[in-house]
């Protein structure tokens, strides 16, 4: 059995592996979550596993077509991957539940899971994140309007998510001012 410590590297090591080419969109979310860790108490380690590990499928769901399913595919990919690990039952159900539960469709079993789902949300309303989010955009297609729209449906699924006190004080008026800019193709 490998140690938690040695989870904690493969999994963030297999998440860069498999992130958007943006270090800064991969980075928020963590130093986010760091931050909601300490204010909420919660267990850092489950916390970063969790976080790692909720898109590991993304790009593989992308290409067949189905990018609703990259969270079923994490989770079954994770708890395989977690089998590996000296880690308690608990642990790994928190795990779980953070990847599970990160589009806020299943209920959040634990603070962990709840934390994982708002960092996530740091992505697309935090500046840093959105421009980030963005610039890959930018490489998939040079469709600015689209890309644009893009990022306006993710901020609009991410703020419905946004269920934590700290993170919600800062990040909704950063959505505010993000809506307000999104109405430009109204007028």
């Amino acid at each position: 059995m490998k140690s938690k410590q040695q989870l904690i590297k493969d999994s963030i090591e297999i998440s860069k592996q498999n992130a958007p080419s943006s270090q800064v969109f991969f980075d928020i979310a963590f130093e986010k979550a760091n931050m909601l860790s300490e204010e909420y108490k919660a267990d850092k380690d489950i916390i970063l596993v969790g976080l790692s590990l909720m898109d590991i499928k993304l790009q593989e769901a992308k290409k067949k077509g189905d990018i609703s399913k990259h969270v079923s595919m994490a989770s079954e990919f994770s708890s395989k991957f977690l089998k590996d690990y000296d880690i308690t039952e608990e642990e790994f159900n928190k795990i779980i539940n953070c990847i599970e539960a990160h589009h806020g469709k299943i209920p959040f079993k634990c603070i962990e899971a709840e934390i994982v789902a708002n960092a996530d949300c740091y992505r697309f309303i935090h500046p840093l994140g959105a421009f980030s989010y963005l610039g890959i955009l930018a490489n998939r297609s040079n469709d600015t309007i689209q890309n644009i729209k893009q990022l306006e449906f993710k901020q609009k699924e991410k703020y419905n998510i946004l269920s934590l006190e700290k993170a919600k004080e800062e990040l909704y008026s950063y959505y505010d001012h993000f809506s307000k800019l999104f109405n430009f193709n109204n007028k």
